[in-house]
C-alpha cells in the first residue's frame, strides 16, 4: 500500500473512529423508549426549525442592509458590518450566551431559549451569505428593474423571492442542521423542558450508562443529519461579473439592526463584566487555579491549533482522489456526546490524559467545519497547478512540497487558528471528558450554572486572552513554516 493511500485510510479511520468503536464496543439490545425519544426529537426539531425561519429572517433584513454599503465610500464599512455579523457565529458560544443571559432577565429556559440564542448566532452568517448570493444572482435584475420603473415591494414578491427560492431552502437546511445537532446551548439553556436528542444521548450515557440507546440515538441523529446534510451541499453560486446598482432593494434600517444587536452584546458583555470587577476579591482564593486553568486553556488551543493544522495538511497531501473528496462532503461529524464518550472509554482518565482526548475529540469535530470554510475551494484552485505537475513527472510528495505547502500553509494557519480559539472557550467536550475544571471556559461555565453571570463574565476576559494568543501563534506560525520549509 502506498504512503497517500494509508494517509487517506488513517484520515477516514479517524473520522469514523466513534461510529466504529462503540459499534464493535455495545450492541443494540432493544428500542429506547418511543415516548421520550419522539418528545427529544420533537424538542431537536422544533428549535432547529425555528431557529433557521427566524435566522433566515433576521438575516434576510440585514443583508439589505449590508447590500446599501457595497458602492461608493461604504465599502469599508460594510467590510466592518460583516465581521461584526460573523463574529457571533465564529466565536465560541459562551460569549453569547454570557452577554444574553446577563441582558434578558428572565431568561426563558428551554427550547424559546435555545431558539433565542441560536438565532442570535446564526443570523448574521445568514446575512453574509445571502447578500453575496443577491449580489452575484440577481445584480444585473435587481438593475433592470429599477431601470424599469418596478417598486420595492413588487419586486420582492414577484422577482427575488421566487428567483432565490431554492437558495433560501438550501440555505435554511444548513442552519436547521448546525442547529439540530448543537450540544453546547442546549446544554446550559435548555433545561428540563427543552432536553434535544443531543442533550438525551448525553444523559442516557453520563446518567443511566445506557449505552445500547445512546448508540443507537446516535445513529439516528446522524442519519437524520446526514440526510439533511446531503441536500443542504448540493447549493452551487454564481460569478458576478460587474459591479451592479441594488438601489433598489437596499434599505439602511438593516445596518442599524446588525449595529444596534453589537451595541447590546457590548453592552450585555461590559455591564457583567464592570459588575463583576466589583466582586473581584472573591477571585483571590482561586489565584492558582487561575494560573493553572489559564495555562491549560493556552495548552488545549495550541494542541488543537497543531492538530487541525496538521490534519487540513493531511488531507491536501491525500488530494485529489474523487471517493476522498466525496466521502470529507459527505461526512457528518458524529454526536458530540458520542465522540466524547469513546474517547472516555479509551485508556486512563485522569492526570495527563484529558489533555490528549480533549484536544484530540475537538480535532475530530472541527476538522469536517474546517474543510468546507474554504479548504476544499483552496484545494479545487490549485487542481490545474496539480494536474500540470503530474503530466510533468512529479511525485505526490513533490508536488505537496513545492505547490501545495508554500501556497497553503497560510490558510491552513489561519483556519488552525479559529479552531484554537474554539477549543479555548469550549466547555461541552471538556465537561464529559474531564472530571474537574482544567480550563478557563470551564471555570467559567460552572460559574454560569451556578448563576453567578458577573463572576463568569470577568474570567471569561481571560477565554479572549488565551484565545487570541493562540491565534497569533497558530498564524505566524505557520508562516514560519512556509518560509523555512518551502523552497
Amino acid at each position: 500500500m502506498s504512503l497517500s493511500r494509508a494517509l487517506r485510510l488513517g484520515v477516514v479511520l479517524f473520522l469514523l473512529f466513534p461510529f466504529l468503536f462503540l459499534l464493535t464496543q455495545f450492541r443494540i439490545t432493544g428500542i429506547p423508549d418511543l415516548g421520550e425519544l419522539l418528545w427529544a426529537f420533537k424538542n431537536s426539531f422544533v428549535q432547529a426549525f425555528f431557529s433557521a425561519v427566524f435566522s433566515l429572517m433576521l438575516g434576510f433584513w440585514v443583508s439589505l442592509g449590508l447590500l446599501s454599503l457595497s458602492t461608493g465610500p461604504y465599502k469599508k464599512a460594510r467590510f466592518v458590518f460583516e465581521i461584526l455579523c460573523l463574529l457571533p457565529n465564529f466565536l465560541p458560544p459562551i460569549f453569547i450566551l454570557l452577554a444574553t443571559l446577563n441582558l434578558v432577565d428572565p431568561f426563558p429556559m428551554g427550547v424559546a431559549g435555545i431558539v433565542l440564542i441560536h438565532t442570535l448566532m446564526n443570523f448574521g452568517l445568514v446575512a453574509v451569505l445571502l447578500a453575496g448570493i443577491i449580489e452575484n444572482k440577481m445584480g444585473g435584475m435587481i438593475e433592470l428593474a429599477y431601470v424599469e420603473g418596478a417598486g420595492r415591494w413588487q419586486f420582492l414578491t414577484r422577482g427575488l423571492f421566487p428567483f432565490l427560492k431554492k437558495d433560501l431552502w438550501l440555505l435554511g437546511l444548513f442552519i436547521f442542521v448546525v442547529c439540530f445537532g448543537s450540544f453546547a446551548v442546549p446544554l446550559v439553556v435548555g433545561g428540563g423542558k427543552g432536553t434535544t436528542v443531543e442533550v438525551l444521548i448525553y444523559e442516557k450515557i453520563r446518567l443511566s450508562s445506557n449505552w445500547g440507546d445512546a448508540v443507537l440515538l446516535a445513529f439516528l441523529q446522524s442519519t437524520f443529519i446526514f440526510a439533511f446534510s446531503f441536500i443542504a451541499s448540493r447549493g452551487k453560486g454564481a460569478v458576478i461579473a460587474r459591479e451592479a446598482n441594488l438601489d433598489l432593494i437596499k434599505t439602511y434600517s438593516g445596518v442599524f439592526v446588525i449595529a444596534g444587536l453589537s451595541f447590546l452584546y457590548l453592552f450585555g458583555y461590559l455591564q457583567g463584566f464592570v459588575e463583576g470587577l466589583a466582586l473581584i476579591t472573591n477571585f483571590y482564593e482561586l489565584q492558582s487555579a487561575l494560573f493553572w486553568n489559564f495555562l491549560g486553556s493556552v495548552i488545549l488551543g495550541l494542541t488543537v491549533g497543531i492538530l487541525c493544522y496538521a490534519g487540513l495538511m493531511l488531507i491536501a497531501y491525500c488530494w485529489p482522489k474523487a471517493w476522498f473528496e466525496k466521502f470529507l462532503n459527505g461526512y457528518v461529524a458524529p454526536s458530540t456526546s458520542l465522540a466524547c464518550f469513546s474517547l472516555l472509554l479509551l485508556g486512563p482518565n485522569e492526570g495527563l490524559y484529558p489533555f490528549i482526548k480533549i484536544p484530540v475529540a475537538l480535532t475530530l469535530l472541527s476538522l469536517n467545519s474546517l474543510f468546507r470554510m474554504g479548504w476544499d475551494g483552496e484545494l479545487h484552485s490549485l487542481q490545474s497547478q496539480i494536474t500540470v505537475a503530474y503530466a510533468m513527472g512529479a511525485s505526490r510528495t513533490q508536488i505537496f512540497k513545492e505547490i501545495l505547502f508554500p501556497q497553503l500553509s497560510a490558510r491552513a494557519g489561519l483556519l488552525a487558528g479559529i479552531a484554537s480559539v474554539w477549543a479555548c472557550g469550549d466547555f461541552a467536550v471538556s465537561r464529559i471528558l474531564a472530571h474537574r475544571d482544567l480550563s478557563i471556559a470551564m471555570m467559567t461555565e460552572t460559574l454560569m450554572s451556578g448563576y453567578r453571570l458577573n463572576q463568569a463574565i470577568v474570567l471569561s476576559s481571560l477565554i479572549v486572552v488565551a484565545g487570541f494568543f493562540c491565534f497569533l501563534v497558530c498564524v505566524g506560525g505557520s508562516r514560519v513554516l512556509r518560509r523555512k520549509f518551502a523552497p
